[in-house]
């Protein structure tokens, strides 16, 4: 587990971001700043397993009242809230969906509330797109609460907006006089992480190092005849010499994206907004910029904490402090 400490101030409030493969915590001041955090690699599959409801319940608590013990000591009462997977249907609690399109305010009748031995918590709802007669439906939790943080970020809330949140399941939101007008889900990261784990582009690929070149080189294939023939031609170019098998993991990850970004790119799209890891971030933004489009600002995944905390004030969980300090927007040249 990481640790860190910031700036000192008086706690108002416990923040969760809780998904699917980790638990991220932060403790924010009356001004919305981290005055600490923790990080645990404790997410929903790890904490659940497929335990029956109260099981879960009992495993989430547990890992809350360890992560945040420290603070639970030093601020007993303190309010908490969380979004993420763990307000799923596999999660401590199930926190339900607002349907989009919507605007981002959620008031404290929207919070799923879960009494806990340290008092309550808040979940946050996902949002989901309704599906339609011949489209499949969409859902998010987690990444809702960083789209409010980006909104709180950015200098103009209210302008058109096409955010995208790249990870496991990238989103691409469309945000209109900020409002969530309708999302999109692609399984890229997940696809590659299958890819790189099993079958048979996971026994080509060799001592992976990290290789720009060869992603770039992913980004510029030829994928006219579909992505599937595409990645199996990556396994053809090591065999043919072409490729080095060390750099597969960097082609392929440039074949995937791009393909992501071919289908879901508008033909005008508004500005563009990225949020999430910078080195995922970095990536999408070359990818983006090799289609001749140029992202205006990009934030780490802490837009989380500045969403959390946005929706405790405008919600009344913690009293309404003075105009909290913006923390610097992450940029990634």
């Amino acid at each position: 587990m990481t640790h860190h400490t910031q700036a000192p101030g008086v706690a108002r409030l416990i923040a969760l971001d809780w998904g699917t493969t980790a638990l991220r915590a932060w403790l924010l001041d009356g001004d919305g700043r981290v005055l600490d955090a923790h990080a645990r690699d404790s997410g929903l599959l790890t904490v659940t397993s497929g335990a029956p409801s109260a099981d879960r319940a009992r495993d989430y608590e547990k890992v809350f009242a360890e992560v945040c013990a420290d603070w639970l000591r030093a601020h007993p009462g303190l309010p908490v809230i969380a979004c993420g997977m763990v307000g799923s249907a596999q999660g401590w609690q199930e926190a339900g969906y607002l349907t989009v399109p919507t605007d981002m305010a959620f008031d404290a009748a929207a919070f799923t509330r879960v009494p806990h031995d340290h008092g309550v918590l808040h979940l946050v709802p996902g949002l989901r797109v309704a599906p339609g007669e011949q489209t499949a439906g969409d859902v998010m939790r987690g990444e809702e609460t960083q789209l409010v943080g980006v909104l709180d970020l950015l200098d103009d809330p209210a302008a058109d907006l096409l955010v995208v949140l790249p990870g496991t399941h990238t989103k691409w939101v469309r945000i209109v006089a900020g409002q969530v007008e309708s999302f999109t889900t692609a399984m890229t990261g997940e696809l590659y992480g299958l890819l790189m784990e099993h079958g048979i582009l996971a026994r080509t690929a060799h001592c992976p190092v990290r290789d720009d070149a060869a992603f770039t080189r992913g980004l510029d294939a030829d994928t006219t005849r579909g992505i599937s023939t595409a990645l199996f031609g990556a396994r053809a170019l090591v065999l043919d010499g072409a490729l080095d098998p060390g750099a597969l993991p960097d082609y392929v990850s440039g074949l995937l994206i791009a393909d992501e970004i071919d289908h879901l790119l508008p033909a005008d799209p508004a500005p563009i907004v990225l949020c999430g890891k910078p080195d995922l971030c970095r990536r999408y933004a070359t990818a983006l910029d090799r289609r001749g489009v140029h992202p205006a600002a990009t934030f780490t995944e802490e837009a989380a904490a500045r969403g959390l905390w946005h929706i405790a004030v405008t919600s009344g969980l913690v009293p309404d402090m003075p105009q909290a300090a913006r923390p610097r927007t992450k940029e990634i040249s």
